[in-house]
């Protein structure tokens, strides 16, 4: 009830002082209603709370029984179009789904984490022509960590038309493609409330408030000379 929530935001309140970052009063409700797993847990639950995985796995049981034709399409998990036909989003890709994105005609792809590539990715990317693109973005764990520097790299590799059709993944296709895409969302001029729904529709309850602090805050000034270029600017895709 709103006794609860009241309770629930004063100690959302409290943590975030201990974190000092910079937070808007609608993101700040936002922190009271809605699961965040690095915040305090209340009895506050939404929707999103109990959000499932967007995407899933298919048991190698269930596989052998699909015909070949079927069994080569499977997509990464958390996959999604961010902009059909040009930009995707996804987890760190398996051999599994190497044939779904070969049929999706990916141009360059776009990793976010350090780690280094497996032989049998790297392989796939060069059998296919693809070219490969890597930005450390880093995990928003205990404080806002991601450098705004990276951000806008990756950005300009997104907005660049010439990379396209692109696909961004990290490893679990969560939190930092979650920002990274909330992050072109803004430059298209998508309503904040939309860019948070579409964090948490892939983050499920691992969503992180830092993240939202992350990219409500990102200074799109850094980049918006070239979304305007390139045509990214206020055009609203979603």
């Amino acid at each position: 009830g709103y006794q609860a929530q009241f309770t629930m935001m004063d100690k959302v309140k409290e943590y975030l002082e201990t974190l000092s970052v910079t937070v808007s009063e609608k993101l700040h409700i936002h922190a009271a209603e809605v699961h965040h797993e690095d915040l305090p847990h209340g009895n506050a639950e939404s929707s999103a709370a109990s959000t499932t995985e967007t995407g899933t796995v298919t048991p190698s049981s269930v596989r052998s029984v699909v015909p070949y034709r079927l069994n080569m399409l499977i997509p990464p998990m958390n996959y999604g179009a961010v902009v059909p036909g040009s930009i995707y989003r996804c987890s760190y890709p398996h051999p599994e789904n190497y044939e779904f994105i070969k049929d999706l005609k990916i141009r360059s792809i776009l990793t976010l984490v350090p780690e280094p590539i497996a032989p049998e990715y790297q392989s796939f990317m060069d059998d296919a022509g693809i070219q490969h693109f890597r930005v450390h973005i880093r995990a928003n764990k205990g404080e806002v960590r991601i450098d705004s520097c990276e951000m806008q790299r990756a950005l300009r590799l997104i907005m660049d038309r010439t990379n396209h059709p692109l696909m961004i993944h990290c490893n679990k296709g969560k939190h930092r493609t979650g920002c990274t895409v909330a992050c072109f969302r803004r430059i298209c001029g998508l309503d904040m409330e939309l860019i948070r729904e579409e964090y948490h529709t892939y983050a499920g309850k691992k969503a992180r408030f830092l993240d939202e602090v992350f990219f409500e805050n990102f200074n799109l000034n850094l980049v918006m000379w070239m979304a305007r270029q390139e045509g990214w600017a206020g055009s609203k895709i979603d």
